[in-house]
């Protein structure tokens, strides 16, 4: 069953399209945008249900976890990642699902690292 989902975060997904060195010898990496616009997403920050989820997350160095569902978009999978627009916060993706197999909706799990 489909749910009814309220797209209201504005995102980015970006794909990597190349890696390498700058000049000074740094690695960089080239992300690119999957479509060349803002793609409306319902945002649902990860609340923790118990004491075993808190030390995950804790363990993995997670800052933000979340779930978001928005409609299908080809191509997205766990080698991308999301930017969100309002701060420009980016995260890694965990999981990618197509809801029921339908090609309608997406669910997204994805973190953030803490910096450090």
């Amino acid at each position: 069953m489909l749910k009814f989902i309220h797209l209201d975060t504005p995102i980015r997904i970006n794909k990597k399209s190349a890696s390498g060195v700058d000049a000074d010898g740094f690695p960089i990496e080239v992300w690119l945008d999957i479509i060349d616009e803002d793609i409306l997403c319902e945002w649902k920050n990860w609340k923790s249900k118990s004491g075993a989820e808190i030390y995950e997350a804790n363990a993995i160095q997670a800052k933000e976890i979340a779930l978001l569902r928005l409609w299908h978009i080809v191509g997205v999978d766990a080698a991308c990642r999301i930017t969100r627009i309002e701060d420009n916060a980016i995260f890694e993706i965990l999981n990618v699902d197509d809801v029921n197999n339908r090609h309608q909706q997406l669910e997204i799990q994805i973190k953030r690292y803490v910096q450090g």
